[in-house]
């Protein structure tokens, strides 16, 4: 499996391509501490992958096969100590498939761009999962930027992650607004080669049509 990781910084885009994708932080690490039922934990930055770390306060894009996504999640059922919601249109790919001890996700759906902004406004947890909805913008497809600016608002005190299983032309304007985005899968495959019996072949039945005509 391919892999394109890039982090847009201040500085400039880093760019990164390979089987073997290292996670690179150049944000400091800012611990932030929350105190759910008398104890009181920190939310750091977490490797939810060997290959993807979500970092504290930004916004990341994943487009990954959704096993993978999936698999990382329920491979991280402490995530429940912090105040996590996960946010979906009508319908959901990954909420059926999680694990069943994940008891305390919350969910919201958003069914429009607007109401999806209105529950970024809204939210004040500390990390924000958002199962991405090409339907929304299929009437709106100006709204993708104004989305954009929401979740940075949002990062800006919670981490943010926006999973979508492949890309489109909406999130693909909501790239150049993430701070981090991953990709992973197979790269574009080459077109297959005539081999040179398939070559004669055709040589053959371009000749026969020729003959035909006269």
């Amino acid at each position: 499996m391919n892999c394109r990781l890039e982090l847009r910084q201040p500085a400039g885009i880093f760019r990164s391509q390979g089987s073997n994708c290292a996670p690179i932080t150049f944000a400091p690490r800012i611990p932030r501490a929350y105190t759910l039922s008398g104890a009181k934990y920190t939310f750091m930055d977490l490797e939810l992958h060997p290959s993807i770390t979500l970092q504290d306060r930004a916004w990341h894009i994943l487009v990954a096969p959704l096993p993978m996504l999936i698999a990382a999640l329920n491979r991280h059922l402490e995530l429940q100590r912090f105040e996590v919601l996960y946010i979906c249109g009508n319908y959901s790919r990954v909420l059926s498939s999680l694990d069943r001890r994940f008891t305390t996700l919350q969910v919201r759906r958003a069914f429009t761009v607007f109401q999806l902004m209105t529950v970024l406004e809204e939210s004040c947890h500390s990390l924000l999962i958002i199962e991405h909805d090409p339907l929304l913008y299929q009437d709106a497809e100006d709204m993708a930027e104004y989305v954009s600016q929401a979740m940075r608002a949002a990062a800006r005190q919670s981490t943010v992650l926006l999973y979508s299983p492949a890309s489109d032309p909406s999130l693909e304007v909501m790239t150049g607004y993430a701070h981090r985005v991953f990709y992973f899968g197979r790269g574009p495959e080459a077109s297959p080669r005539p081999s040179a019996k398939s070559c004669r072949k055709a040589q053959a039945q371009c000749s026969q049509s020729t003959l035909e005509a006269f």
